[in-house]
Parts: structure tokens; C-alpha cells; sequence
């Protein structure tokens, strides 16, 4: 399952992977991908740095130039943000960038990261 975020309404539900065209269950309208890329699901782990702070997070989904994730814990991560990233099962570590940003419960944050 996977966290999404519906683009109409705002509000946060699960689905299953590999469902690539799904209705909100709140408002009912239809969610379609809009990355040129497309991205493959898989959850993994993955190290953030931020401001010299290390966090533990995890991948929603992936593709070469960018990742969702979801952060466990209270920090909270602002669009905009540049920090350093490390998958160790796909050899990666490199600068990103947070394109968006959302608190979905009082303990998680779902963000969507540019690598650069």
C-alpha cells in the first residue's frame, strides 16, 4: 500500500501498488500520473541529512531523477529544502531537493524529492 495525497481535496489515503489510475475515496476525483518519468513503487530504506541531522525515512516510490517518501517522527520538512540522501540498496547518494511537502498524521510527513 501506498500513502497518496489527493491534488483536489487534500486529504491523505492508502491504495495499492501498481493501481496507476485510481478515484479519491474522499472526493471522488480521479488521479492520473503526471512525471514524464515513470516511477517504480517500492518501499526501501533511506537516510536523510538535513542542517547536519540525520533521519530515517522511507521510499514510497522512485525513479531516476526523483523519489516520494515518508518521514516517521516530528520533523517536518519544508518545500524547497536541499538535503543529502543515501539508498543503500540502489547505490545511491546524492543531493535532492524537496519539491512538496505534507504533514498527513502528527508523527509522518510525505514529501516528494527532485535528485540532483
Amino acid at each position: 500500500m501506498r500513502l497518496r495525497i489527493c491534488p483536489e481535496c487534500y486529504k491523505a489515503f492508502f491504495m495499492p501498488f501498481g493501481t496507476e489510475r485510481a478515484r479519491c475515496p474522499h472526493c471522488g476525483v480521479y488521479l492520473a500520473e503526471r512525471r514524464a518519468l515513470l516511477r517504480t513503487k517500492k518501499e526501501m530504506d533511506l537516510i536523510l541529512s538535513v542542517n547536519g541531522s540525520v533521519y530515517k525515512a522511507l521510499t514510497t516510490d522512485f525513479s531516476e531523477t526523483g523519489a516520494g517518501i515518508l518521514l516517521n517522527g516530528s520533523t517536518s520538512l519544508e518545500a524547497d529544502t536541499l538535503l543529502d540522501v543515501r539508498i543503500e540498496e540502489l547505490d545511491i547518494d546524492r543531493q535532492a531537493r524537496t519539491v512538496w511537502a505534507r504533514k498527513v498524521s502528527r508523527s509522518m510527513t510525505s514529501a516528494g524529492l527532485k535528485l540532483l
